[in-house]
């Protein structure tokens, strides 16, 4: 037996950590299911994150989805080609690019938003309304307290999680 085998590791009370294996272990069934539908995690952030009528210039959607921005562009190029986005100029500053859904778009983000909603709910159906609502407060709030520091991980290990 060896000496530490009784006792937490470091990891197993970080909430970094724990945060990190909870999206991994809740988010692992969903994306099952988006993957027996075809479709792919970055699909699901992207076309969720402009549901229902949204339009982000490409780093806010690339912020926001947790996707690096020459990955986004390549999702979006071939999301445009499905002719589930669409892309436009903006008025002032050319080179800056919107992006939104299109009408089937917005249908397909549509049914995979009631998944997610389903989903959730069934994950947190032993929890009662008011501990969810604690929940998520605490979780706005500490996201909310460090959009600087949720820029500057987009990209790195953010990608490779299931959320």
């Amino acid at each position: 037996m060896n000496s530490g085998e009784n006792e937490n590791s470091f990891v197993d009370s970080y909430l970094l950590y724990m945060l990190a294996q909870a999206s991994d272990a809740l988010s692992r069934e969903f994306h099952s299911q988006l993957a027996d539908l075809g479709v792919s995690v970055p699909t699901w952030r992207i076309l969720a994150s402009l549901y229902p009528a949204k339009t982000l210039n490409v780093g806010g959607l690339a912020q926001k989805c947790m996707i690096k921005q020459p990955t986004l562009t390549r999702q979006l190029d071939r999301l445009c080609a499905e002719g589930l986005t669409q892309r436009v100029h903006e008025t002032q500053d050319r080179r800056g690019v919107l992006v939104s859904l299109t009408a089937e778009g917005r249908q397909k983000a549509k049914c995979y938003v009631e998944m997610a909603s389903a989903h959730e709910q069934h994950l947190l159906s032993a929890y009662t309304p008011e501990e969810i609502a604690q929940l998520k407060s605490v979780l706005h709030i500490f996201l909310a307290d460090r959009p600087d520091q949720l820029a500057t991980t987009v990209g790195t290990d953010l990608e490779q999680s299931d959320g």
